[in-house]
């Protein structure tokens, strides 16, 4: 019996001894939830290189590019964070432009988990019977939620060929007015469900559908069931003249609560416990529904990158949020570019850190474990270690002494 409570002590030390190193080296970022702010690590602790981040962050203060912020997370912790526009620091809030479509899909989905909106396949007339709405042939009667996510509405819609402040632009309409009435009134170009074009009225409609549907503002419904349970607190978000919440713009907020948003898809829905919007939301959404582009998709108000498995939320003058589900990712970029583009942040610099780290020896560092001990070699020598362990201290014959095999060397 001693030689066994020999290998059982022994082997319990060496657990003692590894284990550790292991559960440190695996450590899981759902172990937190950066509800009351994000956890900061080193880009090595999470398996990035900041040689290749530090790069990027030289790039955009040596080339002069009208970036605010970047904040880049991993593995649930942010690694990165860099603030090249001294006007803005983490603890203020951006326009987002164009990313807040995003957020109103979001709360759509929700609207739909809790019953309070049937599926998107109701058709947009049916939540404003109280209002007398132009151009209703039998075309616009069909639209559904569904249609207005995707961007085949079928309606008129100019965004580009006028100024903002020119009548000429419809968002002139959403600014100055009853900007949901506006929207709500545009001619049919053709059959919904048809083609796509790029239409912010679309997103106005859905945020009005949002406080049809729920009674409240799309703010309140948002501050309730989104806003709230992902720890986000500072915020604006811009009605029009008319009091509905401006679905397609407008929506200000910080970098890193960007990156909440991302994280928040990036788990698909899921936060600390809780779903706050579907798993299959998520996945409907930041599907590629249609190919507007040669290099880009689109979901419910969220783009897409096939050829990289990532998606986005883009906004005017490249305000991003970037989602990298293979490399479990969330991104977070505010910016005033005029001209250009962000996309190549992520292929020259983000994905490049993350094979650069791969492709070299790991250094020491602390969180880690055991430097250059990945958990599947360190199990393999705690098994390795117990089994040399067992064979040494085979038990003798009580009839023999000196053991049938005394004087032999252990055979492993």
């Amino acid at each position: 019996m001693r030689h066994m409570h020999r290998i059982m002590l022994t082997a319990s030390v060496l657990t003692l001894l590894f284990l550790p190193g292991i559960a440190a080296h695996g450590a899981s970022a759902e172990e937190y939830w950066p509800t009351e702010g994000w956890r900061t690590s080193t880009p090595e602790e999470q398996g990035m290189s900041t040689a290749r981040l530090q790069r990027m962050d030289d790039y955009i203060r040596a080339s002069g590019v009208a970036i605010d912020g970047v904040v880049v997370v991993r593995h649930g912790y942010l690694v990165w964070e860099t603030y090249p526009n001294p006007l803005y620091s983490k603890y203020d809030t951006h326009l987002l432009y164009s990313v807040t479509k995003s957020f109103t899909s979001c709360l759509i989905g929700i609207a739909i988990d809790k019953g309070i909106i049937q599926n998107t396949s109701q058709h947009m007339v049916s939540f404003f019977p109280d209002r007398t709405i132009k151009n209703l042939d039998e075309h616009k009667q069909r639209i559904t939620i569904e249609n207005l996510l995707m961007m085949r509405s079928g309606m008129r819609w100019d965004e580009s060929s006028a100024p903002f402040t020119d009548p000429r632009n419809d968002i002139y309409h959403i600014l100055n007015g009853d900007g949901l009435q506006w929207c709500l009134d545009l001619e049919m170009d053709s059959e919904p469900g048809i083609y796509w074009r790029y239409n912010t009225g679309a997103s106005h409609i859905l945020s009005g559908i949002v406080t049809a549907a729920t009674g409240v503002s799309t703010l309140r419904f948002a501050e309730e069931n989104l806003f709230k349970p992902l720890g986000i607190t500072k915020y604006a978000w811009t009605a029009d003249p008319s009091g509905t919440v401006i679905g397609g713009f407008d929506l200000q907020l910080s970098p890193r609560d960007m990156a909440k948003f991302g994280y928040l898809y990036l788990h698909g829905g899921g936060w600390d416990g809780k779903q706050i919007v579907s798993e299959a939301w998520v996945k409907k959404s930041t599907s590629t529904l249609t190919s507007p582009y040669t290099t880009l998709g689109y979901g419910y108000q969220w783009w897409t990158t096939p050829s990289q498995n990532l998606y986005s939320a883009r906004g005017l003058y490249n305000q991003m949020i970037y989602v990298l589900p293979d490399q479990d990712t969330a991104i977070a970029i505010t910016a005033n570019m005029r001209s250009g583009g962000t996309d190549n942040y992520i292929t020259d610099y983000i994905l490049p850190s993350i094979t650069e780290y791969n492709t070299q020896t790991q250094p020491a560092t602390q969180g880690q474990g055991i430097p250059g001990y990945p958990t599947a070699a360190l199990a393999t020598r705690i098994g390795l270690a117990t089994l040399i362990i067992l064979i040494k201290a085979k038990p003798r014959k009580p009839d023999d002494p000196h053991g049938e095999d005394a004087g032999k060397p252990p055979h492993i």
